[in-house]
């Protein structure tokens, strides 16, 4: 009986930093936790403590108290991650806007396959969205869309190949670059007329994380670097999203954003961004929305935000696996 005691006492305490750990990188307990790779480890964080809690239901005992406890203390952060709602895609009055990161149409066949590009130009067609942002789009081997009149690309750097492009069935107006110092992303801005109003559209591509299959927690040789350089893009992402919210807030008009903002929900350059809009997601997503996936934990880092008196009708992620990101769209209304 005493070793048992010490047994679920033990398990109990792992169990309560497992739980302090995702509500402060949550920020349930404050905005003042500010590590980056502990934000990006909600997910696993949150499948840990499930995990628990289930061993706990199954052995009956007190310490499932804790992650109920954990839900209402996080519960507003939580949905950030997962949402309840459902979100059938409604088109009726509505403005119907895509964000897909394309990874270069393929460009370099990280996909085993040779018709990439006209797979995705089906699906674009077959979804039949108003308009399409994409980022890293490749001229080079890009679709002609034709069911899309009008297009405006804009490169990442100077007069490159890659870059943001938006292909939209109305006209587009007043394009321009959006351009970040020493980085080899970037972004741009149109305007457009939907029922006599002019809207603002921004296509975002910010700083990129890099990781690859090396960058674990579990090979030990391999954390501090992983650590130093989410840190390190943190800061860079930080100082992009302040040079767009000026740009952004210039602007009278309505606003759109279409981003991949390479970190989630739970970072502060996602909180940076979302200053006075709506996340899409939020507002009509369903289930865990992960856009991309690493090492199977579902990230959501492609976003569509809206000025706050639009109206979200609905929004999806779609399943398509024609790039390492997923697309994303929603449907909107103004006024």
């Amino acid at each position: 009986m005493k070793r048992k005691k010490i047994f679920v006492g033990f398990m109990a305490f792992i169990n309560t930093i497992f739980l302090l750990l995702q509500l402060l990188a949550m920020g349930s307990l404050g905005s003042w936790f500010d590590f980056p790779l502990f934000a990006l480890m909600v997910p696993l964080l949150f499948f840990l403590n499930l995990v628990f809690f289930v061993f706990w239901l199954i052995r009956f005992q007190w310490p499932l108290l804790l992650f109920l406890a954990s839900i209402v203390l996080g519960y507003q952060e939580i949905q950030l991650l997962y949402q309840l709602e459902d979100s059938g895609i409604r088109t009726e009055n509505g403005l119907s806007v895509m964000s897909y990161n394309v990874r270069s149409f393929n460009r370099f066949n990280w996909i085993d396959a040779n018709d990439v590009p006209e797979k995705i130009e089906n699906f674009i067609n077959e979804e039949s969205p108003d308009i399409v942002c994409f980022q890293e789009y490749a001229q080079n081997e890009a679709p002609l869309f034709k069911n899309y009149p009008y297009k405006i690309f804009k490169p990442y750097n100077g007069n490159g190949q890659i870059g943001s492009c938006i292909i939209s069935k109305f006209p587009l107006y007043n394009s321009k670059a959006i351009t970040f110092e020493a980085s080899t992303n970037g972004g741009m801005l149109v305007d457009f007329l939907w029922k006599k109003d002019t809207l603002r559209l921004y296509n975002v591509h910010f700083e990129s994380m890099r990781i690859n299959a090396k960058d674990t927690l579990i090979a030990s040789e391999y954390s501090e670097k992983l650590r130093r350089k989410i840190n390190q893009v943190s800061k860079i992402q930080k100082k992009q999203i302040t040079q767009f919210n000026v740009i952004k807030n210039r602007s009278n008009f309505p606003g759109i954003v279409c981003t991949d903002l390479n970190n989630n929900a739970f970072s502060k350059t996602y909180s940076s961004l979302l200053e006075g809009m709506k996340d899409t997601f939020m507002e009509k997503g369903k289930g865990f929305g992960a856009t991309y996936n690493f090492f199977y934990f579902p990230l959501r880092i492609d976003f569509i935000m809206t000025s706050s008196q639009i109206k979200v009708l609905s929004f999806k992620t779609h399943k398509v696996k024609y790039s390492d990101h997923k697309p994303i769209s929603s449907v909107i209304q103004w006024p």
